[in-house]
Formats: C-alpha cells, structure tokens, sequence
C-alpha cells in the first residue's frame, strides 16, 4: 500500500475523492490555509491534515506526493518533495521552465525516486484507440494533424492563477501543454516547429492565443490553443481516411466518441467509450510504478521535451 499525501485543495484534485484507489491509500492533505485543509480532508476521509507544504513533506510515513498547486509553484514543490525523499504525482504543467527541469533532474538523480507528471488524457481509452488507428495503418500515412485546445475563460469570467503571469499562467502552460505532448504522441515523432504566432495580453501579460504549425514525420500538423476562443477537438488525416475527436481534452467523466472516415467504400462510422475517471487510473498507474520499481512513461524525460517546445514557442512566436 503506497501512502500519498495531497499537496494543495484545487478542483482537480477533488477527482480523486470518493473512488476506491487500488494499492493506494489517501493519507494526508496540505494546503496554505488549514481550513480547506480540513474540509478537503473531510470530504475525502483522510486522515492526515496540515497547514503548511513542509509539514506534510516532513512527515516520514508519507510515500509519495500528489501535487495539485498553481505552475509557478508545482515545479518548486516537486524538488522539495523529492529531496524530502517522496515519489511525485505533479499535475501539468509540471515545471514552467527548463531551469525547474534541471533541479529536478538533480534531485532525481540524487535521492532515486520516481516523478511523473499527470498528463490524464493519455489514461483515456479514447486517446490510446487514435494513436493505435494512427501506427497500425487504418487511415494509412498520416498527413496532417490539427489540434485544438481553446477555452474562453476571460468570456466565463474565470480568474486565478490561470489569468496570473506571476503564478505561471496563460494558455500555453494551461492548454497548449495538452497539444505539444500529443503531437509527440500520436505518432511517435519529433515535432519541428516550423512557424508560430501568439497574442498576449499586453507586452507584459500572459498568452492569450498560439497557433503553431509543425513538420511531424511526413505530416504536418497545427496546434491552437487559447484563453480568448472557444475550440476543443482534434482531427488526424491520413491517405486513407481520417479520425476526428469532437472533443479533444475533457476531465469530465461522460461518454466520448470518434469518428472515423475511410475513403475506400467511403465508409464512416464512430466508435464509442464508456465514460471514465483518467486521474484515477493516473494515480493507480503511478502506485504500481513505485511498487514494480519502473520508471513511468510520463517521467522527466517527456517533462523536459514538452518544455522545450513550450519554450521555443515563447522565444519564437511571431506576434499577433
């Protein structure tokens, strides 16, 4: 039985709440205020209640960490847990820079435990069927990819640390971090960034929309993410035919489909998924690593290249 303790009382944590967690046991929270310590405990049955980060990452009988914070501070809080000799569970994005990077490396390399970051799309059924219709020819080469990622929080009047530069916020970190991973995914190529353009909020504000275009393999492929537009699907286009996800990233637990197109026959018809919870089997997934000793396929490694295109975007993004 790993023993995880729950840095930060977030809304996406709350998706752990309530779910029997094989090989796992809820031990303790922490949050800044110890009250929303308290009433997370209490709505999850935890036992273990602090008021403070350090304390929860000082006490010995915790195994591993899940953190669930602002991006400013989930890379911080990552190398502290692991110098305190914890596994990390760290919610995307896991770092906000390639110097967090690093001092995670450092401290991995040291202390010999096992970081991952929750990237939950890749835990869905839904994913997993695109990318085995991509590698096992069903829509023959794949050409291009366009993938959309675009949720107008400043429409809905959403604020906090996503609308907060200072806290890491902005749509790439938030948003865009889904697409760069999965156009490293869905093929198992490199992508080359070829051209990007982006808006901010003002020259010292967060991004408010990307659109980049890459050199996939022997496919192109665009990536849109924005806090300002309202798009959330991806479609995957081959010799062959072509798939389509209506509805490319959602945490929530509903039933989700793809449509899939075959030129020979013109043939179309969709294929369904029962609805699922990612972050549970995430964290499952997690617990047999450190159980089994192997190293998780979301490790630093996948953090570091999911950065450095985040990186070379922000450095060479034309301006909107």
């Amino acid at each position: 039985m790993i023993r995880f303790g729950i840095l930060g009382t977030a809304r996406i944590a709350r998706a752990l709440l309530g779910y029997p967690l094989e090989g796992i046991e809820l031990s303790a929270v922490a949050s800044r205020s110890r009250e929303r310590a308290v009433a997370f405990a209490r709505e999850g049955n935890i036992p273990g209640v602090f008021g403070s980060y350090e304390e929860l990452l000082d006490d010995s009988s915790i195994d591993a960490v899940y953190i669930a914070l602002p991006p400013r501070l989930n890379g911080v809080y990552a190398a502290k847990a692991i110098e305190a000799g914890k596994h990390v569970l760290v919610e995307k994005p896991a770092v906000v820079s390639i110097d967090q990077v690093r001092v995670i490396e450092a401290s991995l390399h040291e202390k010999k435990t096992l970081f991952m970051e929750g990237l939950m799309y890749r835990f869905m059924a839904l994913h997993r069927r695109s990318r085995e219709l991509v590698t096992d020819g069903t829509i023959g080469d794949l050409r291009y990819v366009n993938f959309n990622f675009c949720f107008d929080i400043l429409a809905r009047g959403r604020t906090g640390y996503r609308t907060e530069k200072g806290n890491g916020g902005g749509a790439l970190y938030d948003l865009g971090i889904y697409g760069v991973d999965f156009l490293r995914y869905i093929n198992g190529e490199s992508p080359v960034l070829l051209h990007a353009l982006t808006s901010r909020e003002d020259q010292e504000g967060i991004d408010l929309f990307t659109h980049a275009f890459y050199r996939l393999g022997d496919a192109v492929a665009a990536l849109t993410c924005s806090f300002n537009a309202d798009a959330n699907y991806y479609v995957l286009s081959g010799n062959k035919g072509s798939i389509t996800a209506p509805v490319a990233i959602s945490g929530r637990q509903v039933p989700s489909i793809l449509r899939i197109h075959l030129l020979e026959g013109d043939r179309k018809y969709e294929e369904s998924f029962e609805p699922e919870n990612p972050y549970k089997t995430e964290i499952e997934y997690f617990a047999r690593c450190i159980t089994d000793g192997e190293e998780p396929f979301l490790g630093i490694g996948n953090t570091r290249a999911n950065i450095e295109m985040l990186e070379q975007i922000f450095e060479t993004g034309q301006p909107l």
